[in-house]
């Protein structure tokens, strides 16, 4: 990966050396599939990577700020939004994606409950947060998964219809503070992921860096 190196700044503004190679909005509207996999799989592993190794979370995930360069590494511009994490990506998030996707409910909704995501006072059943959250996880479920638009479009859709199940859940849920800009840079980064119509192994990459996921 590249970040490009810092040649003048000031309090509001960073002047950084010159990148070129192919944004990915052209991959997204022409890119040959391996093209549209490895950007894929680099972005996967920037967004679950960085926390562990600078205690940083790139907080402006949208195609013009990732370039795939000619050696084949990721390079990354446009740092004005920026998540401190020191301690990483929270152990929460992977023990949370490993009861749902081990249908382990019970557990769940207790993890839920001791970690503040449920509004106090709500009568939540297992299976219902399960129901609802199983489908976010998809993409850990397998070897790899193949991120597309329909799938988006699916869970959009689910999530957002006044008379659905999950809608009731998602209204007796909570998001803490603390997760906030990581549940966002999270969805941006996996609607990148749609649009490239990436198929990426991200099981193996959520298992390597997400903490709590395989303990």
């Amino acid at each position: 990966m590249l970040v490009p190196r810092v040649l003048a700044s000031s309090p509001k503004v960073i002047a950084t050396e010159w990148v070129t190679g192919t944004p990915f909005s052209r991959i997204i509207a022409d890119g040959a599939r391996a093209e549209r996999d490895e950007a894929g799989r680099l972005l996967s592993e920037f967004h679950f990577s960085s926390p562990a190794r600078v205690g940083l979370l790139h907080a402006d995930p949208h195609p013009g700020n990732f370039l795939l360069l000619p050696d084949g590494r990721l390079s990354v511009i446009d740092f004005g939004a920026v998540a401190r994490l020191p301690e990483g990506l929270p152990p929460t998030m992977g023990r949370m994606l490993r009861l749902a996707i081990e249908d382990r409910s019970e557990e769940l909704l207790e993890l839920l409950r001791d970690e503040r995501f449920v509004q106090p006072d709500q009568d939540l059943r297992a299976e219902d947060v399960h129901a609802y959250l199983a489908p976010f996880v998809d993409p850990a479920r397998t070897e790899k998964f193949h991120f597309t638009r329909a799938w988006l479009q699916q869970q959009a859709e689910r999530v957002g219809d006044l008379r659905s199940p999950d809608f009731r859940t998602a209204r007796m849920l909570n998001l803490p503070p603390d997760y906030l800009l990581i549940h966002r840079v999270t969805l941006g980064a996996t609607g990148i992921l749609c649009q490239l119509d990436a198929e990426v192994a991200a099981r193996d990459i959520i298992a390597r860096w997400q903490p709590g996921f395989a303990d």
